[in-house]
C-alpha cells in the first residue's frame, strides 16, 4: 500500500508535536484554569476573575513591577550599547585567529551558571572593606561601598554583574549581523571620503536594525523573567530592603511559599500580558522608524 508523502512527514513530526503539546501547550492551557481557581495544589475552589482583581489590588506587586522595570531599563541601557561597541571592534580586527581569541574571551563568563556568578559577585562586592572592589576604591580615597547590601545600590550591582555574565552572548549576536553587512557598502563610503565613525553611523546602525530589535525584544523578555541571580543574592523577599523583589520572585513567593497556586498563575499571566505588550510596541516603534 502506498502511503502518501505528507503522511510520512507527519509521522516524523509527531513525537515533536507531541512534545509542544504535552510540554507546552497543556501547561499553558492548565495554568490558565488553576488561575481562575482558589488552588492550593490538591484541590480548587472556584473563584473567577478574583485572583487577577487581588493582583490589580496588591501593593506588593505593583512594587515588583516596578522594580523589574528599573532594573530591565538599566540593563538594556547598560548591556546593549556596549556589546554593539565591542562586537563592532571585535569585527574590525583583520587578523582571525586575534578575533576569534576575543570572542573566546568575552564569551566565557557566559559559560559559568547564573548561581556561581552571583556567588562570586557577592565575594566580589563584599560591602565592607575586605571586598575586592572595595579594596580597590580605597587606594583612591574612596570610601567602602554598600553594593549588594545597600538598597541604593543593589540593583545597579546586579545589572552590572549581569552585564558582566550575559556581554559574550550578546558580542556574538551582534557579530552574526554585523558580518551580514555588505562589505562593498564600507568600500563604496571609503571612496567617497568617509571616515569610520561616520561608517558606523550610517551604515553599520541602519544595517543592524532587525538585529537591534532582536536584542530589545529578546532583552525585554529577560528582564521579566529575572529570578536566578536575585533570588540567590536577596532571597525570596529580594533584600536588601526589597528593592531586589522582582515578578518572578513575586510568582514564586505565591506559588513555594504560601501555596496559593491560582495567584502564582494569574501573576504569571499577567506577566505575560505585560511582556506581549512590550513585544508591541517595540515591534510598532521600530516600524515607524521605516
Amino acid at each position: 500500500m502506498l502511503v502518501n508523502k505528507h503522511t510520512v512527514g507527519y509521522l516524523f513530526l509527531l513525537p515533536l508535536i507531541l512534545g509542544v503539546v504535552t510540554f507546552s501547550l497543556y501547561p499553558i492551557g492548565e495554568a490558565f484554569r488553576i488561575s481562575l481557581y482558589h488552588h492550593n495544589g490538591v484541590r480548587g475552589i472556584w473563584a473567577g476573575f478574583s485572583n487577577y482583581e487581588f493582583i490589580w489590588y496588591d501593593k506588593t506587586f505593583w512594587r515588583a513591577l516596578r522594580n523589574t522595570i528599573i532594573m530591565g531599563v538599566m540593563g538594556l541601557g547598560m548591556g546593549l550599547p556596549l556589546s554593539f561597541i565591542v562586537a563592532s571592534l571585535i569585527n574590525g580586527i583583520a587578523a582571525r585567529r586575534i578575533s576569534i581569541l576575543f570572542k573566546a574571551i568575552y564569551f566565557l563568563p557566559n559559560v559559568t551558571s547564573t548561581v556561581a556568578a552571583s556567588i562570586v559577585f557577592l565575594l566580589l562586592l563584599y560591602p565592607t572593606e575586605k571586598g575586592i572592589a572595595n579594596s580597590v576604591l580605597s587606594w583612591f580615597g574612596v570610601a567602602p561601598l554598600g553594593w549588594m547590601a545597600d538598597p541604593r545600590l543593589a540593583q545597579f550591582s546586579v545589572i552590572l554583574m549581569d552585564t558582566w555574565h550575559g556581554l559574550g552572548y550578546s558580542v556574538l549576536i551582534w557579530l552574526a549581523g554585523l558580518q551580514g553587512i555588505p562589505r562593498d557598502l564600507y568600500e563604496a563610503a571609503s571612496v567617497d571620503g568617509a571616515k569610520r565613525i561616520q561608517q558606523w553611523f550610517y551604515i553599520t546602525i541602519p544595517g543592524m536594525k532587525p538585529v537591534i530589535f532582536f536584542m530589545v525584544v529578546m532583552g525585554t523578555i529577560n528582564a521579566f523573567k529575572r529570578f536566578g541571580d536575585v533570588f540567590v543574592i536577596g532571597g525570596p523577599d529580594g533584600n536588601p530592603g526589597g528593592s531586589l523583589f522582582t515578578l518572578m520572585l513575586y510568582v514564586y513567593r505565591y506559588g513555594f511559599y504560601t501555596y496559593e497556586f491560582g495567584k502564582a498563575a494569574a501573576a504569571s499571566y499577567v506577566i505575560f500580558i505585560i511582556i506581549l505588550l512590550f513585544t508591541l510596541f517595540n515591534f510598532k516603534a521600530f516600524q515607524n522608524k521605516d
